[in-house]
């Protein structure tokens, strides 16, 4: 019975005259409604100068997983999107996560992808999918690091204990650690968390004078401007009652000043397209 359904569905699908050869890209973010966009904004005028020389053909989307953001914007999720890029004659696409770590929300995305009948999906990695990758993506940021002083590095973090994305909080805390002296590994919403690492930092406190806050998220948005800026509970305002001086990086767009987030970083930018390259390869073999 079910082969028949997805016999018929196929049959149907032959039968359009739209039929697409070439395969669409769905780039898939968390999204954000404060002016932390540019980000993506950047970032999709990378992609498409990538794609007009390499694959012009190539229609790219975006969906975004945040239903509060679609509800927002109008914008699509990556259901959605797929939906709608299979009503339009495509027979193949490549989803790309802009997430930085493979944890429950890049599970239920690829979920999606896996489990949508309509077209053949390939699903691309996160930004620190692999060690290799961290090695790649820290030496870029580690040249922000301060030299004297403490830099905390900030991750998102997860609240759920058996969220996969913890074995690598916890793999990054031990290697942020031991390969950059004085630099530290904190998370907003799980472990280590920002009592941890402030407790430790208090713990040497005489010796450190500077901190430098740098965020390992893509857009500059709320948990920057609240978790890691704000004037209270905050990174910022927790070095700063040790007496600390802490900054955060700042880098300017079109005139307008952001926090330098993952994705003011070229360097990142170009990882998630090398990311995005290899799902077009997996999707040509298999």
């Amino acid at each position: 019975m079910v082969r028949s359904v997805f016999s018929a569905m196929k049959e149907r699908k032959l039968k359009k005259r739209n039929l697409k050869d070439s395969p669409a890209l769905v780039v898939a973010a968390f999204g954000t409604t404060t002016r932390g966009k540019a980000a993506y904004d950047i970032f999709d005028a990378d992609v498409r100068a990538h794609f007009m020389n390499s694959r012009p053909e190539t229609n790219i989307v975006w969906a975004y997983t945040s239903e509060i953001v679609r509800e927002k914007t109008g914008s699509p999720g990556p259901l959605q999107a797929l939906a709608s890029l299979e009503e339009h004659g495509y027979r193949k696409a490549v989803v790309a996560p802009l997430q930085i770590v493979p944890g429950t929300e890049y599970q239920e995305l690829a979920d999606i992808c896996l489990n949508f009948p309509g077209l053949r999906v390939a699903m691309g990695e996160t930004l620190l999918h692999r060690w290799q990758f961290v090695d790649e993506v820290m030496s870029a940021i580690a040249q922000d690091f301060i030299p004297e002083g403490v830099n905390i590095t900030v991750a998102h973090g997860t609240p759920l204990c058996a969220d996969p994305a913890n074995i690598l909080y916890q793999g990054l805390d031990y290697y942020v650690t031991h390969k950059f002296p004085n630099c530290c590994f904190a998370t907003i919403d799980g472990m280590p968390s920002l009592d941890t690492v402030i407790g430790k930092i208090a713990a040497i406190r005489p010796q450190v004078k500077r901190a430098r806050i740098i965020p390992l998220l893509f857009v500059s948005g709320l948990h920057v401007e609240k978790d890691l800026l704000g004037e209270t509970q905050s990174f910022m305002s927790e070095l700063e009652a040790l007496g600390i001086q802490a900054d955060c990086l700042s880098i300017q767009h079109e005139g307008v000043s952001f926090v330098k987030s993952l994705g003011f970083y070229e360097a990142v930018r170009r990882a998630f397209i090398n990311r995005i390259e290899r799902a077009f390869s997996l999707l040509y073999y298999y």
